[in-house]
């Protein structure tokens, strides 16, 4: 299935690929007139180091097949050693001589089959000797390639070029005989090996670059036989669907990856629609995500999404192996459907108490080791794939299957986010939306999504969400208490304490309480600021009350869903502190609660 829905992205998508073609970044043009004499005396050289994606040239639809050890020219464009005969620093004199004779005898045929084209021309060149005229004054290595140019047209483009690469590629990849296609269902001529290969650069983990269909040791086919006798593909979808994979794969507009997550997505869509599944999962704002699932792109009738198939492959690579790790087709519509409820599962109140989604990348980003700055600069997440980073080896994937098939989230990304918190003592909106998402994506309990809202939601009498909102009223008494008092605070509540109180609420608040009162009888006494303890002491005595009437008390030895409560508490009780301050300064209201300190914006950090 998911070699035919390549085929059928190939023949909807609009851009045909010559038969045995392929993308490849050509180096070097050699401009040549129609009777074979130099144009330029110099190669003209399109490689820019400047532009990542003109490193190693121009890419341009090139003759290509898979290369092995043998000599194997392509045509009217290949290596310099092919092409001009030009000997590296660690190159073969006997073995490049060889593979520049074989190009000039695949061009003589050429122009001997095809005298109309521009193959006479370059038959001309190497008649003439000039091959050994041409120069170039770049640094140059021996896979850079070089690509004929007669009379102000690449060679290879011309219609000669493609008819009679098509029958020399069938002859070297051909199985010799016709037979039913296991890809289209018809009969036509088969392939002995696939023609093409995927570069090593868009399979993560890959050491080479890899064919998606191999049969190369008895050992591996069926009856002990090499090659495809007995996986049969026909001429026409090989190189249909090889190229398909390869044309997906290097276009961002259809792939992702991150580093250090060993495994890249590719997607694509059949039908007609062109709506991008992966631009809500990491659009700037919830209005602009919402808008990308209901807007018609391009003028696109709606009608062309409900009859569009998604289809998404995410590979890796094990040396010169593809490996598949995962295969989803799925109607469109259904698709959409999935998107809207990964934005509602995991959307959260940011600093500024606004409701918003956070890009699937951050979520990635804030499950690793948060770096705290030094001397006052902000901190920072540790670089994707950057050694010691921490992050789950597949969480890319895993966050991709759970927005796109509305699949739970594995139990260990949670535990691992919970962990991540401990050890940096930072609950920000990322990992707080990663937490809401693992909560309401708990298959053993469907019936809590509801009360798991982006914002607080004081119907929620969860004893553990009851005690992370008490923890973070009690930090926030702490540092209204000091500053009222324009004291240093090295180390705050939270600080110190968060690492204990996810795993033992009980022990933390039982002696937050305790606390507390001396920091409430400071704001009524001495700093002369009663309001203030009123508007303290009233919130610590709703949520404990809530607390004593719930049917189980402040958990002891949290569970995993008792942990994570406990931080989204913490979290929406902050953010819902602030956004009342905000709203109070904005609005001139009156709000019992003091105002926030100048740095806390700074401090907390914001979604990104």
């Amino acid at each position: 299935m998911l070699l035919q829905r390549l085929v059928k992205y190939a023949e909807s998508s609009g851009e045909v690929t010559p038969p045995f073609y392929a993308r490849k970044p050509v180096r070097f043009l050699l401009y040549i007139a129609a009777d074979g004499t130099p144009a330029n005396a110099e190669l003209v050289d399109f490689a820019s180091p400047e532009t990542p994606s003109q490193r190693f040239g121009v890419n341009r639809w090139m003759p290509n097949v898979t290369r092995t050890v043998g000599i194997a020219p392509t045509l009217a464009a290949d290596t310099v050693e092919y092409v001009l005969g030009w000997i590296a620093e660690d190159g073969k004199a006997d073995r490049v001589a060889k593979q520049h004779t074989a190009f000039q005898e695949l061009i003589r045929d050429w122009a001997a089959t095809e005298p109309d084209g521009p193959a006479p021309a370059i038959a001309a060149f190497y008649a003439g000797g000039h091959a050994l005229t041409v120069v170039t004054d770049r640094t140059w290595s021996r896979a850079d390639v070089v690509a004929f140019v007669v009379d102000g047209q690449i060679a290879t483009e011309h219609e000669s070029a493609k008819r009679y690469w098509a029958g020399v590629a069938a002859g070297r990849k051909g199985l010799g005989r016709a037979g039913y296609c296991l890809v289209c269902g018809q009969v036509r001529d088969l392939l002995k090996t696939i023609p093409q290969q995927i570069p090593r650069r868009w399979l993560p983990g890959a050491t080479q670059s890899a064919s998606l269909v191999s049969v190369n040791e008895a050992s591996h086919g069926y009856e002990l036989t090499k090659l495809l006798a007995h996986t049969p593909i026909c001429v026409t979808c090989g190189l249909t669907f090889m190229s398909s994979l390869t044309a997906v794969l290097s276009d961002e507009r259809h792939s992702t990856a991150l580093p250090g997550q060993n495994a890249r997505l590719a997607w694509w869509l059949v039908g007609g629609s062109r709506f991008d599944p992966m631009a809500p999962l990491d659009a700037p704002d919830l209005d602009d995500a919402r808008a990308r699932l209901t807007t018609p792109q391009d003028g696109i009738e709606p009608g062309d999404d409900d009859l569009s198939t998604f289809c998404s492959v995410t590979v890796g690579g094990n040396v010169a192996r593809v490996v598949i790790r995962d295969w989803v087709e799925m109607r469109l519509p259904r698709v959409k459907d999935h998107i809207r409820s990964w934005i509602d599962d995991h959307e959260i109140a940011d600093w500024s108490g606004e409701v918003t989604q956070v890009r699937l990348t951050q979520l990635v980003r804030a499950a690793g080791r948060w770096q705290v700055g030094r001397g006052g600069a902000p901190g920072s997440w540790a670089k994707l794939g950057a050694r010691g980073e921490d992050r789950p080896t597949g969480l890319q994937h895993a966050l991709l299957r759970a927005a796109l098939l509305h699949s739970p989230l594995p139990p260990r990304l949670l535990t691992h986010v919970l962990n991540r918190i401990r050890t940096d003592g930072r609950v920000d909106p990322a990992r707080a939306a990663l937490i809401r998402l693992g909560l309401r994506r708990r298959p053993d309990r469907p019936d809590e999504s509801e009360r798991l809202t982006p914002t607080l939601n004081l119907d929620n009498n969860d004893p553990a969400y009851l005690s992370g909102r008490a923890f973070a009223v009690l930090d926030d008494l702490q540092q209204t208490v000091f500053r009222a008092a324009n004291q240093p605070l090295n180390t705050t509540f939270a600080e110190r304490y968060m690492g204990r109180a996810i795993t033992n609420p009980r022990v933390v608040l039982v002696n937050g309480q305790r606390t507390s009162t001396a920091w409430l009888r400071r704001l009524r006494g001495p700093l002369r600021k009663p309001g203030w303890a009123r508007a303290y002491a009233t919130r610590l005595d709703d949520i404990f009350a809530q607390i004593d009437t719930s049917r189980d008390s402040i958990p002891s030895t949290a569970v995993l869903a008792q942990k994570a409560q406990f931080v989204l508490g913490f979290h929406q009780q902050r953010a819902a502190m602030r956004a009342e301050r905000i709203e109070a300064a904005a609005k001139k209201k009156n709000t019992d609660l003091p105002p926030a300190s100048d740095d806390q914006s700074s401090t907390e950090g914001d979604v990104e």
